[in-house]
């Protein structure tokens, strides 16, 4: 749930607020409420998921056909939808009385391409913004590759032309849409050119169309050619590691590939329209927002390289120190073999290599130092344990600091003691979640399973932290900010899934656990396991779900996941959610599953 990555479980906004909410003001009761789709939707596909409820008891018919009805007045249809407008008649009958109303969805089908008279779609050709290079004799040919492409009538022959330069085919497919690479010779020289589409179609005529992006590329010893620093602006990046896709560095084809710190510093070779290109080693590049970073003039600073070295060896934290002499090298850091070992890869040149360290720890079984390819550097620091905990990696003064959190000491007895969880509420405020067909949104599900859990577990001595305990409107990076500023062992986030357009709803159902980093899987595992054995008509569910991209999963300083407890999208899950019971079985579960994890620690 953030720019780039959406979580697909959010639904619309329901389409009226019930008087069952809180805050809600007095009003009637709506006698049809249509939770999903929202008035006036388009959507893309040729069936919707239709739920809300009407009043219990009443009957209800859409397009006069007659949906089934629970008895606290349920409905959750798969909805065929033809193409274009769709104007549902809903109609509830109760003891006699009828309420009536209608529903707009729209169905938008992609407009066919006649094959005469043949014609470009001028808002499809590519580029679409300007493209700049500023260090083409360094790149490979994939770095210094334009993709150009339209839209236009099907079975033609097609063809772009940069001035100067022979012309480059395009090739079809699917139908009507035509694609192709025009690869900048290495250190050319190019001002502003624009590229120009052709297309002769099956009546023989051929028609023309610009593309609106320029391409412009700087020869070697050119003013502004060269990579230029771009540094992490100051107070973009918050904490230690929340990872936040705000900032995200992608890969050319909009991968994820980084999650900068403050100050790091890019080497930029290129601007792509909003965003900068840069060079991470040779070969590798990546897109970072221009908006997101600071062009300084002068050389990309040195980093120095030298001895790794242990710091606190006594502390809280596994501290390895690495040496960079004030650079800001860009790097990743991950977890691998199940949080046995811990890799950190920093891209960019060192004037001395990087010696392991000679000092040992307990938790520590040694550091491997490697160039999987011209400048990148990887260490790997193998653990004794498997579980990790939380770890870092920031700047620190000169140097980069690489820290892992030691296991806990733990009560036999109480193994829930001084334990600090983060326990977070979904969404909260003007932020509903799923809509909730039996007239209450996810925020006010969660909230109430959160709170009783964060009972049970205090019960069992630990300290909880909520993000929140009422009603509020928090930003997805203050729940985790929440978590690593109060020194929490455990973040778990509580959510109810919902499936989004296009997906049947039919047979989807029960718990799923979403978790990023390795360490999160044994406690994730041990919550799902609590969670099937307590609520077992909820269905098994598809379980552990990990490597997820989310940002209440990404943070790494403690462990961190995310619990589906059930969907909104299947009648009997909804039931157990809506239940007092089934809510008190979700707090339960949760608590006893992190109570679980921790006892098996000893």
């Amino acid at each position: 749930m953030h720019h780039r990555i959406r979580r697909a479980a959010i639904l619309a906004c329901a389409a009226a607020l019930p008087l069952s909410l809180p805050g809600a003001g007095a009003q009637a009761t709506p006698e049809i409420f249509v939770a999903y789709p929202a008035e006036g939707a388009r959507v893309p596909f040729d069936h919707v998921i239709l739920e809300g409820s009407v009043l219990p008891g009443a009957a209800l018919t859409v397009d006069g056909r007659a949906v089934k009805v629970g008895p606290d007045g349920l409905f959750m249809e798969w909805w065929p939808l033809k193409p274009g407008v769709n104007d549902l008649r809903l109609v509830s009958t109760r003891a006699g009385r009828k309420s009536a109303q209608t529903l707009r969805v729209t169905r938008a089908v992609p407009r066919a391409l006649p094959a005469a008279p043949t014609f470009i779609e001028a808002t499809s050709v590519t580029p679409r913004t300007d493209l700049e290079f500023w260090d083409s004799a360094a790149d490979i040919p994939a770095e210094r590759s334009v993709q150009v492409s339209f839209r236009g009538s099907p079975g033609g022959t097609a063809r772009a032309r940069v001035p100067g330069v022979v012309l480059i085919p395009l090739r079809e497919g699917p139908a009507g849409t035509y694609s192709g690479t025009y690869t900048l010779n290495a250190g050319a020289t190019l001002s502003a050119t624009t590229l120009d589409v052709t297309l002769t179609g099956k009546d023989g005529r051929t028609v023309s169309a610009r593309a609106p992006g320029r391409v412009s590329s700087l020869a070697p010893g050119q003013p502004g050619s060269g990579p230029r620093p771009a540094m992490q602006r100051p107070g973009t990046v918050q904490g230690r590691g929340l990872n936040e896709a705000t900032w995200t560095l992608t890969t050319l084809d909009g991968e994820p590939l980084l999650y900068p710190r403050a100050d790091m510093t890019f080497a930029a070779v290129g601007r792509f329209g909003d965003d900068l290109r840069v060079r991470l080693a040779p070969g590798l590049s990546a897109l970072v927002t221009a908006a997101q970073v600071r062009l300084t003039p002068g050389p990309l600073p040195a980093a120095s390289g030298g001895a790794l070295k242990l710091d606190a060896l006594s502390g809280p934290e596994l501290a390895l120190r690495v040496p960079l002499g004030g650079a800001r090298l860009p790097f990743t850091v991950v977890q691998e073999d199940g949080g046995q070992r811990l890799s950190l890869t920093l891209y960019g040149a060192l004037a001395s290599p990087l010696i392991p360290p000679a000092a040992s720890d307990p938790l520590l079984r040694g550091v491997n130092v490697s160039a999987p390819a011209p400048g990148i550097t990887r260490l790997t620091l193998d653990l004794t344990a498997p579980q990790s905990w939380g770890f870092t990696a920031n700047y620190d003064g000169p140097d980069l600091l690489l820290s892992v959190r030691r296991p806990p000491t733990l009560n036999p007895a109480r193994p829930l003691e001084g334990r600090v969880v983060t326990l977070d509420a979904g969404h909260g405020g003007t932020q509903l979640g799923g809509a909730g067909s039996l007239r209450v949104p996810e925020k006010d599900l969660t909230l109430p399973i959160a709170l009783r859990a964060a009972e049970l577990l205090r019960a069992q001595g630990a300290a909880v932290n909520l993000t929140r305990s009422a009603d509020v409107t928090l930003g997805l990076y203050e729940r985790g900010l929440s978590a690593e500023t109060s020194g929490s062992d455990l973040l778990v986030s509580i959510h109810a899934n919902a499936l989004p357009d296009g997906r049947d709803p039919r047979g989807v159902r029960g718990p799923e656990v979403y978790f990023t980093h390795p360490q999160a899987q044994g406690v994730s595992a041990a919550i799902l396991a609590q969670v099937r054995a307590r609520l077992p008509e909820l269905g098994p569910g598809r379980g552990l779900m990990p490597g997820a991209n989310l940002a209440l999963t990404r943070p790494s300083t403690q462990i961190s996941l995310l619990v589906e407890t059930a969907y909104l999208t299947d009648p009997g899950n909804l039931r157990v959610l809506m239940s007092e019971g089934g809510r008190e079985r979700f707090a339960q579960a949760i608590a006893a599953g992190i109570a679980d994890f921790y006892a098996a620690q000893r």
